[in-house]
């Protein structure tokens, strides 16, 4: 996302570059290149062999329709492993998963035993970092870690507060945007021990249980018959739109690439190291930039997020577990943070009580934008939803070869073009002008990150669910986004709205 600053009202502007789909031969990709040579061969082999004719036009037929049929913005191609995968998961029936009832002894080893995850979570446990001096919150439980064994990754969690945004003025938000991107910025080293930054803004209806005990607690002789039931009227009518909102940073480090991992000891104990003072600077950082930070979440609460990012639906009967002896030790254990039981549908995921529907966005506002131009779907109340915003810091000298090595493709694209007599369109022309801008700010010391969005929509049953996601998708292109569903992999898309560290294609970190 590229700054740019307006000539006449000297107001700041925000520019999002648009993903570059050049393939390596004619605007062709590494996949369609591949089908077609693969077809052509395959035919010409066929005609060498004096097979029929259905035998020779049958991998030239074959390969333009995969390479080059498309049905709702995808190509054959791309749908085809995804059509495996989920057919894959309903022949076999991995696609419902129930969790194993274990017996109780009553031991203190019943909260300690691994928690029992669905496939798409498989390999997640919690770990104790213990306190941190830094922390300066007494009484706190002790950062609780989401080991990824799959990802070798490792995750905590920070619950921000802001200001209110949309009250403040235009410069304030401008600067309030500007240290954001310092406080990211920061993750952009050489010998950088973060892989990803994961900010997760969740929205639920937040009821009027707390206003009402409020007002039963504060009841005095004094308060009039009249004046109670105005506010009591007021509540029945601000109640269906009042909203709870939840931001959580997740800092996510390598264990193979943490320091201290490399001296002989136990690499795990140098990434947990690395990710408590990662998390200690990234809270001096946001506080600098006016931002209210919480110490990190403990085990406790970890658990009882993950429980309610998978089950919406539990959050009425965690409440009321919370209002007894139950909230001093914590609602939910590491063991039971799971959920019961999960349904992976082609167009939704079911985890116990909650449907949920995850989209990614595939196109970002093609026009500048302020910094408030996220709002109208931020602020949309329209039931339970997640939107997360996924960074990989990138390190100066991979940002060089990135910019020469798609400035490079980019030049070749046109003059492939231009030989061939194709046009070059303005989609490729702003490509360009893309590329060089990434270049001169990274000449000016600005860092690169790389930046995907979800948006993962909550009901309690699938006609809520298409109802609420009718709205979003509306919602959302009145802001400038294009969504698209991830149907048939709704199940990993519900992992980008969690505080884990894995995403919707992990990577093996070197």
């Amino acid at each position: 996302m590229t700054a740019t600053t307006g000539t006449a009202t000297k107001e700041r502007t925000y520019r999002f570059a648009p993903i570059d789909r050049t393939g390596w031969i004619l605007g062709l990709g590494g996949a369609q290149c591949v089908i077609v040579a693969t077809g052509v061969l395959l035919a010409g082999w066929f005609l060498r062999a004096g097979a029929p004719a259905p035998f020779v036009l049958g991998p030239a037929v074959a390969a333009a329709v995969l390479g080059f049929g498309s049905w709702e913005g995808r190509t054959a191609h791309e749908w085809t492993p995804i059509l495996a995968r989920h057919l894959a998961l309903r022949v076999s029936g991995s696609h419902r998963w129930f969790a194993p009832l274990p017996y109780v002894t009553g031991t203190t080893s019943d909260r300690q035993r691994p928690p029992a995850l669905p496939p798409f979570l498989a390999g997640v446990d919690v770990l104790d970092a213990g306190a941190a001096p830094w922390c300066g919150a007494a009484g706190h439980a002790g950062i609780g870690v989401l080991r990824d064994r799959r990802d070798r990754s490792l995750s905590a969690s920070l619950t921000v507060r802001g200001r209110a945004f949309s009250l403040v003025e235009r410069s304030d938000q401008e600067r309030i945007v500007e240290r954001w991107g310092d406080a990211l910025s920061a993750f952009c080293t050489e010998r950088r021990g973060v892989t990803r930054v994961r900010v997760t803004e969740r929205c639920s209806p937040a009821g009027v249980g707390e206003n009402e005990r409020f007002a039963q607690a504060h009841a005095t002789a004094a308060a009039t018959s009249e004046a109670r039931r105005s506010y009591e009227e007021l509540l029945a009518e601000a109640g269906p739109m009042a909203l709870r909102h939840e931001a959580v940073v997740t800092v996510t480090v390598a264990a193979r690439r943490a320091r201290g991992g490399r001296s002989g000891g136990d690499p795990e104990d140098g990434a947990v190291g690395t990710l408590v003072e990662e998390l200690r600077l990234l809270t001096a950082r946001l506080e600098a930039a006016g931002v209210e930070v919480d110490p990190p979440l403990s085990v406790a609460q970890t658990a009882e997020m993950l429980r309610l990012r998978l089950d919406p639906a539990s959050a009425p009967a965690m409440a009321a577990r919370a209002s007894t002896l139950a909230e001093l030790v914590g609602v939910v254990s590491p063991a039971s943070m799971g959920p019961m039981a999960t349904a992976t549908e082609w167009g939704h995921v079911v985890v116990d009580g909650s449907c949920h529907r995850t989209y990614w966005v595939a196109e970002w506002p093609r026009l500048d934008v302020g910094p408030n131009w996220l709002e109208p779907m931020l602020l949309h109340a329209g039931g339970v939803r997640t939107f997360a915003l996924h960074y990989e810091p990138v390190p100066p000298s991979r940002s060089q070869r990135r910019i020469e090595r798609d400035s490079t493709r980019l030049a070749t694209d046109e003059e492939q073009r231009s030989r061939a007599g194709f046009r070059i369109g303005a989609r490729h022309h702003r490509a360009q002008a893309a590329v060089a801008e990434r270049e001169a700010e990274l000449v000016a010391g600005y860092a690169e990150l790389e930046y995907a969005g979800f948006l993962t929509v909550s009901a309690p049953d699938p006609d809520l669910l298409a109802l609420s996601c009718s709205e979003h998708e509306q919602i959302a292109a009145q802001a400038g986004l294009e969504l698209r569903a991830l149907d048939g992999r709704h199940d990993l898309g519900l992992v980008c709205s969690l505080p884990v560290g894995r995403g919707i294609a992990p990577r093996r970190f070197a």
